[in-house]
């Protein structure tokens, strides 16, 4: 990409002109497949805690099949949700960065609370992996169906945001400057 072209990528479209922001106000859930419906429910409901918000059973226009979706609340609004389907199975993939930077951060209240998350999961032989950002400790670890899962503690600086250079850091990454 040449930089006039990341540059073009950065500056705002004006395709569309409206006075009325339109934007989601929030992630009602994420979802993902499960390969196995009762590890999967045991997992999010006897190692994570949550409480099972729903499940229902249709046929797939998109996939031709039917399926099952069953969703676990992990706070009021805030959900995940995994879909079973005939024939759905794992892919096998290599040890790559892609697999590592799929996930889903759940944060948690305090490092106190963290704390505690790391004897549960030694509790349920869970293994998980720490590693120190520049805001504190997070607890990586894989749910049965190769979801990776965050937990971690949000702080002011990590709740604000970054906001200042992150253009700057953006547009020297798609200049090519490592």
């Amino acid at each position: 990409m040449s930089p006039s072209t990341s540059q073009a990528v950065l500056e705002p479209s004006t395709a569309v002109a409206s006075s009325a922001p339109v934007t989601p106000v929030a992630i009602d859930h994420v979802a993902y497949p499960s390969y196995d419906a009762a590890l999967t429910h045991s997992f999010y409901v006897d190692v994570m805690g949550f409480r099972l918000a729903g499940a229902q059973t249709g046929m797939s226009r998109l996939w031709g099949k039917p399926y099952l979706l069953v969703s676990y609340q992990i706070a009021p609004g805030e959900a995940v949700a995994f879909f079973n389907c005939d024939g759905l199975a794992p892919v096998s993939h290599p040890d790559t960065p892609a697999n590592q930077i799929h996930h889903v951060a759940l944060r948690v209240r305090d490092p106190e609370a963290l704390e505690r998350w790391k004897s549960r999961l030694t509790a349920h032989d869970v293994a998980f992996v720490v590693e120190r950002h520049g805001d504190g400790e997070h607890l990586y670890l894989l749910d049965p169906n190769e979801v990776m899962l965050e937990l971690c503690v949000a702080t002011p600086e990590s709740a604000a945001g970054q906001p200042q250079g992150a253009l700057d850091t953006l547009q020297r990454w798609l200049d090519g400057v490592r």
